[in-house]
């Protein structure tokens, strides 16, 4: 497993703002590669994480809580700057996430998802979907 850089700040309590790190995951098997971005806006770091660790199989992005964006910009990625993640590291196959569950910010519940299916490459599993791995492997050509 790698830790990889993710762009997001931090803050535990009113005096430690940006004081520790935001990290995302590469995690890596003989059967699967795996990028895991957890909670992040868009950032150079996705091109870097590619040149450094090499093409994923699967990325797990986040593609919800983004608008407005002058605000959230810097910490959540809409589905356009997601499908930017796919094809900065290579990915065969991406997985929406951090979206539906509860209204966080401006954009509409449904919205994320809707804009990740019109990318054509970035699927939406809905809230509380189970998804199997060795389906997801099957899909994948490795």
């Amino acid at each position: 497993m790698h830790v990889v850089p993710v762009q997001h700040w931090t803050s535990r309590s009113p005096f430690d703002r940006n004081k520790t790190l935001w990290a995302g995951f590469l995690i890596d098997s003989p059967s699967l590669r795996t990028l895991f971005v957890g909670d992040s806006g868009y950032s150079d770091d996705f091109k870097a994480i590619a040149q450094r660790l090499g093409k994923v199989d699967l990325a797990l992005i986040p593609i919800g809580a983004y608008d407005p964006r002058w605000f959230m910009k810097a910490a959540h990625m809409n589905p356009e700057e997601a499908l930017q993640v796919v094809q900065d590291v290579g990915a065969k196959r991406a997985i929406g996430m951090h979206l539906g569950t509860f209204s966080l910010t401006d954009e509409p519940i449904n919205e994320p998802a809707e804009r990740a299916a019109a990318t054509g490459i970035i699927e939406t599993p809905k809230p509380g979907q189970i998804l199997d791995l060795g389906d997801l492997l099957k899909t994948i050509e490795l």
